[in-house]
């Protein structure tokens, strides 16, 4: 049972004092100007989407894929999305596995990243011509027959379907209530996908176990994905890379701009999508707390492979870091490095920034740019490897390439790639409300407001 109220300096999260039915109108009020107000943004998403194949087809494609380099930022938009997109719905699993009640108005924010996934899993099937073989040298693979590519491919298509039926599962009861009272242009879709729910006594335990049981499952497939991800798209590809570190810093590092982009999600929806009465400090806070935790979290993995490196100085070492770190892309990872810990742990570790609305949005935003930073850094440095310096068990760099300078092109596909995930985002926006009603209600129903001395508190029930 857990209690809030005015004391200490605790504001009352004004979610608490609403009925059931503000809740519902808040989520009618949203799917009846949803449509307008996001036509224009997903007309220009769906247009940089647009251009962004277009520049695939006329720069990588047009190249081949023997050309591993000319496929750099397809790599690098792929790997941000699964760094980001990707990575929010497991928050909101984690946070429903926490059984917390502030979670239950940002569950949305993070699941509906998942409709996305097709995106990256696109990217993946375009990007899998340009691997060599794992025969005759060094990758996770221990050379399987068809690998990486179908091995890859597989979990790459188990990841997407999970995540779609994640997505799908956890908003059914709201597509229930857009199927009976939405718009017109909204029902049809809304009735195909919430057939059969009508709110029984059983379809609410069914939903109710099935929905966390998905959700695990979804970060069970999702660790392992990008733990492939890392090795055969950084790792396999850079001779003499050898780290058994690595892939738990990409994993992580994964995790935090999963945590950045729901809360600059939030901070969207609060300023634009009229949900102040639901995404308060309270939730903010706690993310922020999770998000400072995740960045002193990057700099532990980094630096639990970097001493290795470091004390080891060995020729094989000494290139690798020069090529990561110290030379050749030298300033995109100080930009990753005061992006994804520096200014994240200076600017969280005080307690009024923190405790505040701004403070963790300005620090997730700092976060997405640095993983942006980060992702290009490692990907330009992996495909500017020709085949030739991979095969007979390469164990260190024939020489350090020079760094990899995007063209326009690149920059094209690279915009054009998230737009596409933006718009698909938009898109579903105009079919889900917000807030999550049965969430939201769910939760509402297991409150009572009591009377202590001179405040009023609120008590929550727990479940189980």
């Amino acid at each position: 049972m857990a209690t809030h109220g005015h004391a200490h300096g605790h504001e009352l999260q004004r979610t608490w004092e609403l009925a059931p039915a503000d809740v519902l109108g808040s989520a009618l009020r949203w799917l009846r100007s949803t449509a307008a107000v996001l036509r224009r943004p997903l007309v220009i998403a769906a247009l940089l989407f647009a251009i962004g194949i277009v520049a695939i087809v006329a720069f990588p494609l047009r190249q081949g894929f023997a050309d591993r380099q000319a496929w750099t930022y397809v790599a690098a938009a792929f790997l941000y999305l699964m760094s980001t997109a990707a990575a929010a719905p497991a928050l909101s699993t984690a946070l429903r596995v926490a059984r917390s009640h502030w979670r239950r108005p940002v569950n949305r924010a993070a699941e509906i990243w998942a409709v996305t996934l097709v995106i990256p899993f696109l990217l993946y099937l375009l990007l899998l011509p340009t691997f060599p073989g794992t025969e005759d040298r060094l990758s996770i693979w221990f050379g399987w027959p068809l690998s990486p590519w179908l091995w890859g491919a597989i979990l790459l298509l188990t990841l997407t379907g999970a995540g779609y039926l994640f997505a799908w599962f956890s908003s059914l009861p709201d597509l229930a209530i857009v199927r009976e009272h939405g718009e017109p242009a909204q029902r049809g879709l809304a009735a195909r996908l919430s057939r059969g729910w009508i709110g029984s006594h059983r379809q609410w335990r069914i939903y109710e176990k099935v929905v966390n049981n998905i959700g695990v499952l979804y970060v069970l497939i999702y660790v392992p994905v990008m733990t492939v991800l890392s090795s055969d798209f950084i790792i396999a590809l850079i001779p003499g890379y050898f780290t058994a570190v690595f892939p738990a810093y990409f994993t992580i590092t994964s995790f935090q701009a999963g945590i950045a982009l729901t809360i600059v999600t939030m901070a969207v929806l609060r300023r634009w999508g009229g949900q102040a009465d639901y995404l308060g400090r309270e939730q903010f806070w706690a993310l922020g707390k999770m998000l400072l935790a995740f960045s002193l979290l990057w700099f532990y993995f980094w630096w639990s492979e970097f001493i290795i490196f470091w004390y080891g100085r060995t020729p094989r070492e000494i290139d690798i870091l020069r090529l990561l770190m110290f030379e050749t892309y030298l300033w995109p990872f100080a930009l990753s490095f005061a992006m994804n810990f520096a200014l994240p742990l200076l600017i969280l570790m005080w307690n009024p920034v923190r405790r505040s609305i701004a403070g963790p949005t300005v620090v997730a935003a700092i976060v997405l740019i640095g993983n942006l930073i980060d992702r290009i850094r490692l990907t330009s440095a992996a495909f500017s490897q020709p085949d030739s310096a991979l095969l007979g068990h390469a164990h260190e760099l024939h020489e350090v390439p020079a760094a990899y300078i995007p063209g326009i092109g690149d920059i094209l596909i690279l915009i054009g790639m998230l737009a596409g995930a933006l718009a698909l985002v938009l898109w579903a926006a105009r079919y889900l409300p917000f807030p999550s009603v049965a969430e939201v209600v769910g939760g509402l129903w297991l409150r009572v407001h009591q009377p202590f001395k001179h405040a009023r508190l609120i008590v929550i029930g727990k479940t189980e």
